[in-house]
């Protein structure tokens, strides 16, 4: 069996394992060509790489710093208005919120930052004149435990051509930590344009014919599902809210899964259900259930269509049983003319931040954590396989109990 050393390239899955203190995270990045030739490595990475065959699993603690640049208390700073630079997204105006990761090209006046600057800042406080801006990577605070799950070896052909890749940059940057909020406070996600829609008619009037869609391609399906199994058990009784064709949900589980959606078509054409109910629930956020309770409630691809999230996720936490758990699975495909408009206006990582936010608020406070997976590969039958370059869609999933 072929072992990775430099003349060879590997496929690897890395995995960081990280406790932010009130929760755990788990974030899956593949990464494909590694080149231990070329490539840089986070400490002692590249060592235990070296000489490692398909199937096996290396796995190293990290301590703050170790991983990106430690926290440094020089790049909190405050920060004129004046040196801020607001921008339009859609009819929303991007501001300095507190708690708000925004990208560095906002700021002006500070060495090494320039308009194009997209890693991001997170804004700690706000003033009447200025605000605190915290510049340091997001994950600076943070150890981890990064597994390398080695899943193919193969000889490359030369060292010519290509690119050389940073691979803690391309884990860490721009997601690990942006999900995590500010300690003792909420962060102000929303606006008074937040909720607004492009098409703001009646969702039933959108659903009133079937769509018999899948948002993800088939690989995020099952990544969506593999993190769901997880958390679920034999004879449990889960709530798929806002349900549709699929549901995401491992058939191998004996499940008794009730189907809340907008169209009973669609429903119907749902194998995985045993009860089937349409309600809209931007009409109406109440889940329309009289004593039926349920151990599991999953939301997938779709809270970002809510309009009132925060009322439809305390009528989830009344119809779970204590020690329930909420799982609520996005990616970066919806239908574009109902997705809320502050939802395009926060970063993927900081997405998982405002649903646990929302949850958090509904009463959800056992404890949360979060799941994502990057760069998977796309079926090479997904009809937008060469558009997409054989990446899979990315899923984030945040769970927590009641």
């Amino acid at each position: 069996m072929a072992r990775i050393d430099t003349n060879s390239l590997a496929t690897i899955e890395f995995v960081v394992h990280w406790n932010d203190g009130y929760g755990c995270h788990e974030d899956y990045y593949l990464a494909r060509r590694v080149n231990l030739w070329r490539d840089i490595f986070p400490p002692l990475l590249l060592e235990k790489l070296n000489g490692s065959k398909e199937g096996d699993i290396i796995s190293i603690d990290y301590s703050p710093g170790e991983i990106v640049p430690g926290y440094d208390g020089a790049l909190v700073r405050e920060i004129s208005y004046r040196n801020f630079s607001c921008r339009d997204f859609g009819d929303i105006e991007l501001s300095p919120e507190k708690g708000r990761f925004l990208p560095k090209g906002m700021l002006r006046g500070i060495n090494g930052v320039y308009p194009q600057t997209t890693a991001p800042f997170r804004v700690l406080e706000k003033g009447r004149d200025s605000f605190v801006a915290d510049l340091n990577h997001p994950f600076a605070q943070y150890g981890a435990t990064i597994e390398a799950r080695i899943q193919n070896v193969a000889p490359k052909d030369s060292d010519t051509g290509g690119r050389l890749f940073h691979w803690a940059e391309e884990i860490c940057n721009y997601g690990p930590g942006m999900q995590v909020p500010l300690p003792d406070c909420f962060t102000d996600y929303v606006c008074e344009a937040f909720f607004g829609r492009s098409d703001e008619n009646c969702d039933s009037n959108f659903y009133q014919s079937p769509r018999l869609v899948g948002h993800v391609d088939g690989q995020a399906s099952e990544n969506l599902k593999n993190i769901y199994s997880s958390r679920l058990k034999p004879r449990m009784k889960v709530l798929d809210l806002m349900s549709s064709v699929n549901s995401h949900l491992p058939k191998r589980v004996d499940l008794e899964v009730t189907g809340l959606g907008l169209n009973m078509d669609e429903l119907r054409s749902n194998p995985l259900l045993a009860h089937r109910i349409v309600h809209d629930l931007n009409d109406e956020p109440d889940i329309p259930l009289d004593d039926v309770s349920f151990d599991v409630a999953v939301c997938s691809l779709s809270i970002e269509y809510l309009t009132r999230p925060l009322e439809v996720l305390r009528s989830v936490y009344d119809k779970l049983r204590p020690g329930g758990t909420l799982m609520v699975g996005v990616s970066n495909r919806w239908f574009p003319t109902k997705v809320t408009n502050g939802w395009l206006t926060l970063h993927e990582y900081e997405r998982m931040g405002y649903i646990r936010q929302l949850a958090r608020e509904a009463g959800f406070n056992a404890d949360w954590g979060t799941v994502s997976m990057r760069n998977d590969w796309r079926p090479v039958t997904d009809r937008h396989f060469v558009a997409t370059r054989g990446i899979s869609d990315p899923v984030y999933v945040v769970w927590c109990r009641k």
